[in-house]
């Protein structure tokens, strides 16, 4: 960990979108680490909840065109400047459970709106199903993890097998691993597109450099994905029971190209939920908040704003 040169990097993302976030580290309460919380913005609070491996400050490059909320963005435990948290594999889906709740109880918050992603997603999801008093009402970018149906990307299966996680994240972090990443979770237009926002691209080597993220989300993705990958039937699968059981209003902005899952995943899924909808978005993959971040922005505070 080389946290001054993260911060470096990280400042210049957070200049690049034109806003300068309040930090703070506060300590969960069941899950009993410490983590990172950016805060941007003021009016309804708003949970931002990341997959992985990445950090709370990817969520930049959305957060510039949103306005008339307090944008609180996590750096979820193991990841950023956050406390890494060992969870056994069966303890996994507690851990997913009382994610969000936890961090708002840390905040000080008793309701917010929850906006998350892929494994960031799969948290909130199940957060949702068991503590629905927490939440007002949900975005979800994209294909969440473990879903049933779904496929994992060729780095992801690699991580899978024994030794190679560690081999890889001891490999030094590079543009051209980093494309090669993007691009297998369906953002290939993006890159020849030229669209991914450049800042972003040089802070997001940074976190893979000079903190522990890749490691410890490395790690946690071998834990309970190798036996996903193996079983699709498994305790950890995002299942249509836990779905049914996610009440919050939920909206889903899902990309087309996103390798995790495409539209029939998506349909599925909403198909379980009470009370969820979904809108695709072509040349889009896995991350529809970096390949247009300013429609996202637009259609994201429309949805949390619509109390009917």
């Amino acid at each position: 960990m080389n946290e001054e040169k993260y911060r470096e990097v990280e400042s210049r993302l957070w200049t690049s979108v034109g806003r300068k976030p309040a930090e703070h580290f506060v300590q969960l309460p069941r899950i009993g680490v410490s983590v990172r919380v950016q805060e941007v913005g003021d009016g309804p609070p708003v949970l931002f909840v990341h997959g992985g491996p990445n950090s709370g400050s990817t969520w930049a490059p959305l957060v510039e065109h949103i306005e008339g909320f307090r944008c609180l963005l996590l750096d979820r435990p193991g990841t950023g400047l956050s406390e890494r948290v060992d969870v056994e594999r069966s303890a996994f889906t507690t851990f997913a459970s009382r994610l969000v709740g936890d961090t708002l109880e840390a905040i000080g918050i008793e309701r917010a709106h929850v906006v998350a992603s892929s494994l960031g997603g799969y948290c909130a999801l199940w957060s949702a199903s068991t503590e629905p008093e927490r939440f007002e009402r949900m975005v979800q970018m994209a294909c969440p993890a473990l879903l049933p149906g779904q496929q994992l990307p060729k780095f992801m299966k690699a991580i899978m097998l024994p030794g190679v996680r560690k081999l890889i994240a001891a490999l030094p972090p590079n543009r051209k691993a980093g494309e090669s990443i993007m691009r297998q979770i369906g953002h290939g237009a993006s890159i020849d597109k030229g669209i991914l926002p450049a800042a972003h691209t040089e802070w997001y080597e940074a976190l893979q450099r000079y903190t522990d993220t890749m490691r410890n989300d490395f790690d946690l993705i071998h834990s309970i994905g190798r036996k996903f990958s193996q079983n699709p039937d498994d305790e950890l699968v995002l299942g249509a029971d836990t779905l049914a059981r996610v009440t919050t209003a939920t909206h889903f902005i899902w990309g087309l190209d996103d390798t995790f899952g495409g539209r029939n995943v998506g349909e599925w899924t909403v198909e379980q939920m009470p009370n969820a909808t979904v809108e695709f978005v072509a040349d889009s993959g896995h991350l529809p908040s970096l390949a247009d971040p300013r429609a996202v922005a637009a259609a994201t505070p429309a949805f949390l704003d619509n109390q009917t």
